[in-house]
């Protein structure tokens, strides 16, 4: 299955009522970072909830965070209690401005036109990254540029593609799980906010490990 690509541009949150959403940030060590991203998830219309998702955070991220009016997660399985609210997922670096273009990516999801979307950038990316590209591909789905990791998705969707597989390769497997369920995902092209992290030698294993799991292909760069 081709998925449908739009832009920001195209994608425009600002061509519909704001709609009901939960933003989830993912943290680890974004204490420098955290708080206008809070603020500015928090001043957008039709948020009802703005969550950190905290990664092991050794720094102040933590209390940066709830001091900044967010509510922190350190399990995934939290967010179930946020149904059914659409969840956008967006990187701690995306500040003001550069927040309110994520909503481009709720759009389609809250339209009921699919049920999740997932920012691309039209940059080549580190080998795993590479890799990732290559094995939708196999699995019917083509992308324009790298995966920043952003991405809204219905709440049951979300559910539905639990446990999710592990690391890097966790958007790549959800992905892959909701295709086979006959669900709709669709790409937004967006500007990642910060160059995104290479994931080297243990994040190529995971993203093959998520492929290997959902037997895209047999033989994926051993």
């Amino acid at each position: 299955m081709d998925p449908d690509f739009m832009s920001a541009h195209e994608a425009d949150p600002t061509s519909i009522p704001a709609p009901d959403a939960a933003v989830v940030i993912r943290a680890h060590n974004d204490a420098a970072r955290i708080a206008p991203t809070v603020l500015a998830a928090r001043a957008l219309p039709g948020i009802r909830a703005v969550l950190v998702l905290d990664a092991g955070s050794t720094d102040s991220t933590r209390r940066v965070a709830t001091d900044s009016g967010a509510t922190l997660l350190r399990d995934e399985a939290e967010l179930a209690g946020y149904a059914p609210l659409p969840l956008l997922f967006v990187d701690a670096g995306r500040q003001g401005a550069r927040l309110a273009e994520a909503r481009a990516l709720l759009t389609p999801v809250a339209a009921g036109e699919a049920d999740a979307a997932v920012a691309v950038w039209a940059r080549r990316g580190d080998a795993a990254a590479r890799l990732e590209r290559r094995g939708l591909a196999r699995a019917g789905f083509e992308t324009a540029g790298v995966l920043t990791g952003e991405f809204c998705v219905s709440s049951a969707s979300f559910a539905a593609t639990r446990p999710a597989a592990a690391g890097a390769g966790a958007l790549t497997g959800m992905i892959i799980d909701l295709l086979r369920a006959d669900q709709q995902v669709t790409t937004v092209v967006l500007e990642a906010p910060r160059e995104p992290r290479g994931r080297g030698l243990r994040g190529r294993r995971e993203v093959a490990r998520a492929l290997r799991g959902r037997r895209t292909v047999s033989v994926i760069d051993r």
